[in-house]
């Protein structure tokens, strides 16, 4: 039965808090509005951190091949076998933050990727190297998969865009950032301190994760064992945060999502935009600046971290707050009911992104001066940018009790997708020119933008035919 939205707790604007917060002043979505601001803050740097030391490798990749004595293509596979790591280890991650809540696992996966960076410096053989990044992969999985769902636990649905894009922000220009202080990092200290910096940065964070970082995790219906502790007794580790019974059929909730028609396109989507949209122009700009333009490793990073960067900041002011918008206009004509669908109406900004690869693709064949290619980026990151901010946006709208797993989909169709794209961009680019193949990847992005238009039309029916997951009422 539908509650009377006079029994209900309202916003600012009259509407319905979605989802309804408890009475407890420990739950976060009770919390004052700047303590939650600074617990984002925190996971926006992590975040950002994590993706800065990964986007900083690719601009070394000449020096990295030649200290080594291999390919430039066989160094590119330092960044995709983290990339790999970083998809598939939230699979078994998830039913424990679930339970013993996101802190520590923030706190142990910072540390191991701390340690794997400190090694990857040292590192005196390829294959050393090589493990050290997938275990760096491992380290920073955490940051990039459960990121979402703790801002779900903090924000309500009507204002969750806009904060789930400065996350999304921080997630795609950790990597633009990167090539600009990787290029000068390789040319003045050598490529080895890219991952000591690394390692320091994350040591800093992690600092201020011990004494500052919060547990989110918190129960809608039950009473929580964070209720009326001490400011350090809830930073310390206290076993199980929620009252529940790790399954070994726990591990395959996040496969369970997948038969949810709305996550499956959004994923498939998604791991096209920022393959085709950013991966791709960071894995490919070493080869491609070092033969059209003799570039150094510090002027590959700034032709790949400023137009990027611009991109992506025009897409978010484009995206989040807009579509916080238009789902409180559609609630305020629909009895207080936000419809996620309505966030969808901005997809047509994934459109700059095919556009943009085929002005990269075809300025690289025509050896253009580097400016059209700078533009090419800027305008395929627009696109990428509202296609982050989208998808986990309209995700966690969909499912919000369900956020860690899903976006741990995302989180991996995105990373698995990714790491693909080292074996097979260059390669294609060079034997059948940069135009034909960078063109074959608008056309593939394209086709799976299409589906969104599915989804505004028919996205509701298609999540109320499909019902709702019996999985974490509670959260």
């Amino acid at each position: 039965m539908k509650v009377p939205i006079s029994d209900l707790k309202l916003d600012s604007n009259g509407l319905p808090l979605e989802p309804q917060p408890s009475d407890h002043k420990d739950d976060p979505l009770n919390w004052p509005k700047w303590y939650k601001y600074y617990v984002l803050l925190l996971l926006c740097v992590l975040a950002f951190i994590v993706q800065f030391g990964a986007g900083m490798i690719p601009a070394a990749f000449s020096p990295i091949a030649e200290a080594y004595n291999v390919t430039d293509q066989k160094a590119s596979y330092v960044t995709t076998s983290n990339t790999i790591f970083g998809g598939v280890t939230p699979l078994l991650l998830t039913p424990f933050v679930n339970m013993y809540g996101r802190r520590p696992a923030y706190l142990l996966f910072t540390l191991i990727a701390i340690a794997s960076n400190i090694g990857s410096g040292y590192a005196s053989t390829y294959a050393r190297l090589i493990v050290a990044r997938c275990a760096s992969g491992v380290g920073a999985s955490v940051a990039l998969s459960i990121g979402g769902a703790t801002i779900c636990d903090m924000f309500f649905q009507g204002e969750r865009g806009r904060f789930i894009g400065f996350y999304a922000l921080a997630v795609t220009n950790g990597p633009h950032f990167g090539p600009i202080a990787g290029g000068y990092i390789a040319l003045h200290l050598g490529w080895r301190w890219i991952f000591f910096i690394n390692a320091i940065m994350m040591g800093a964070i992690l600092a201020v994760f011990i004494v500052s970082f919060p547990e989110t995790l918190y129960s809608r219906t039950e009473f929580s064992n964070l209720e009326d502790l001490s400011y350090w007794n809830k930073l310390a580790f206290r076993g199980k945060v929620l009252d529940r019974q790790l399954h070994m059929s726990d591990f395959l909730n996040n496969f369970k999502m997948l038969k949810y028609w709305t996550i499956l396109i959004a994923c498939v989507y998604y791991m096209t935009a920022n393959t085709y949209g950013s991966i791709l122009f960071v894995l490919t700009a070493s080869t491609i600046t070092r033969e059209l333009y003799n570039f150094d490793t510090a002027q590959t990073g700034i032709l790949l971290g400023v137009p990027l960067t611009i991109g992506c900041l025009i897409g978010e002011a484009c995206t989040g707050w807009i579509s916080d918008w238009l789902i409180n206009r559609y609630a305020r004509r629909h009895d207080g009911y936000r419809k996620p669908e309505a966030r969808l109406h901005l997809c047509y900004l994934g459109l700059f992104l095919p556009v943009g690869l085929i002005i990269h693709g075809v300025c690289v064949s025509e050896r253009t001066p580097w400016i059209g290619l700078a533009i090419g980026m800027v305008v395929a990151s627009i696109g990428v940018q509202a296609a982050t901010t989208l998808t986990y946006t309209y995700c966690s709208d969909c499912y919000k009790p369900q956020a860690a797993e899903v976006l741990t989909l995302v989180n991996l169709f995105r990373q698995i997708f990714a790491f693909s794209i080292g074996f097979y961009a260059l390669p294609f680019g060079e034997k059948h020119g940069f135009d034909v193949a960078w063109g074959t990847f608008a056309a593939v992005q394209f086709a799976t933008w299409l589906p969104l238009l599915l989804l505004i039309w028919k996205g509701e029916a298609i999540r109320k035919w499909q019902g709702v997951p019996n999985l974490h009422q509670d959260l």
